[in-house]
């Protein structure tokens, strides 16, 4: 990037939390009307919400730039607060990009995660209170597709507010404000760019994060280079389940994602910036692990479905004693219903593919035995909220919320301590985040953007 942009990312401010929904809409009434900036409405949540589009002019390029898009994914809408009264003091100008922003796209999930954000660094307290919705109820993947014998056209309507900005006027990039959990930091773009891949791994240098040397966040993904992948769909995951034996148009319950979405429409670039809220060195370690990659699968697999299995013999006992349908239990029982066909067919490919037969990395030792098990802790945590969240308490209902939150407590710093797991501070997530994006609006402004023109139908859709 330029020294310019360099002091951008510099000026970051330090932070203890995370901005709740009331704050998100605090900033972009103070910026409506400054030096042009409009805001719209572009839909209401499912409760009813409002879901705003701030617009921001500049330049001759556009880009749209999508906060929440997960609601337990809030470093996004933490680096908004800071860029945006740069944007609209001048810095969009200088880009050559007129900005839409919408800062939470998810503002119903973003509520439920509110009682985390005072703690970030808290392991425990984020294992017990994060709130990640079910596949089906994720806006950012019930965007209209059709591939093959599936097709989904059944957006929710925060995907339909997105759309709508999406559709307004055609996009020269896409982000989606997407961060991680547990793992290293790493980055997907719609198309490979050396230059900017340079660049991204100089973001992540920069503000201390290991690169992600583990497991792929989903086994088929296309390394373009270290901590970078190229961009997936929904389309992946159908040939995914159907290479290995699993009937796709059976399991899959979704839509697309919404930057596959904007770059069907427009042709236009995408970026997501996964920054992880805790990570460890061993994330980054390539040295031999001593067992195969596929051993290390196979006990992470193991340790996975006895969670699973815990947590299903409670989940049938709470479930009959329940009144009312919380998010909590949509969500608990979405990964109950689908875990053993996904392990089942993550066992296929571990036992087909020639890879998973050479030695593992610690890396990949460290991601898929200990980090794994603590991003199924986080259902644990959803557990206990589901049975938090009914209104009729009794003895049973108390004593499997105790025994959930106690499981959480006891095996969360345990296995934080044998893979070396710490919190990372906010400011350095927000920096990563905001130089990936400088960087990626830099390399679409100077060279991926003239050497791609728009599709015709793309120029004449308004």
């Amino acid at each position: 990037m330029y020294p310019h942009f360099d002091a951008v990312v510099a000026g970051v401010p330090e932070s203890g939390s995370f901005p709740r929904l009331d704050e998100l809409e605090t900033c972009v009434d103070e910026l409506a009307g400054a030096r042009g900036a409009g805001l719209w409405t572009a839909g209401r949540s499912r409760a009813g919400r409002a879901i705003r589009c701030l617009e921001i002019p500049g330049g001759p390029l556009q880009a749209l730039l999508v906060g929440l898009p997960h609601p337990e994914e809030p470093v996004g809408a933490l680096m908004l607060q800071y860029l945006l009264p740069l944007l609209a003091a001048g810095l969009a100008e200088e880009l050559g990009f007129g900005f839409s922003v919408v800062m939470a796209g998810d503002p119903d999930g973003l509520v439920l995660n509110e009682p985390w954000f005072d703690q970030p660094y808290d392991l425990a307290e984020y294992l017990l209170r994060v709130y990640r919705p079910p596949l089906a109820d994720q806006f950012e993947w019930t965007f209209p597709v059709e591939y093959k014998r599936y097709g989904f056209l059944r957006p929710l309507p925060e995907a339909r507010a997105v759309m709508e900005v999406v559709q307004r006027r055609p996009l020269d990039l896409y982000a989606g404000l997407h961060d991680s959990t547990f793992c290293g930091g790493y980055f997907y773009i719609s198309a490979t760019d050396a230059d900017l891949e340079a660049d991204l791994a100089a973001a992540l240098a920069a503000t201390a994060l290991p690169v992600h040397c583990g497991e792929p966040e989903v086994p088929y993904l296309r390394t373009l280079s270290p901590g970078v992948f190229q961009a997936f769909s929904l389309a992946d995951d159908y040939d995914y389940y159907e290479t290995y034996g699993a009937d796709p148009a059976a399991l899959l319950t979704c839509g697309t994602s919404s930057d596959a979405y904007a770059e069907a429409t427009w042709d236009c670039f995408t970026l997501v910036a996964e920054t992880p809220h805790f990570t460890t060195s061993r994330i980054a370690d390539l040295r031999p692990a001593g067992l195969s990659r596929g051993e290390a699968r196979f006990d992470g697999m193991g340790e996975t479905r006895a969670l699973a299995d815990w947590l299903h013999e409670r989940y049938v006992e709470a479930a009959a004693r329940l009144t009312v349908e919380s998010p909590w239990q949509r969500t608990v029982h979405a990964y109950l219903a689908t875990v053993v066909e996904d392990l089942r067919a993550e066992r296929a490919l571990v036992e087909s593919e020639p890879r998973f037969r050479e030695e593992a990395t610690v890396a990949q030792f460290c991601d898929s035995l200990y980090l794994r098990q603590l991003e199924a802790l986080t259902r644990v945590g959803q557990f206990a909220n589901m049975v938090a969240s009914e209104p009729v308490q009794d003895g049973r209902l108390v004593a499997l919320r105790e025994e959930a939150e106690a499981l959480v407590r006891d095996r969360a710093p345990r296995l934080a301590s044998a893979c070396g797991l710490e919190p990372v501070p906010l400011r350095r997530l927000v920096q990563c985040q905001l130089s990936a994006l400088l960087s990626t609006l830099l390399a679409v402004r100077d060279r991926y953007r003239p050497a791609r023109p728009r599709p015709a139908a793309a120029r004449t859709s308004r």
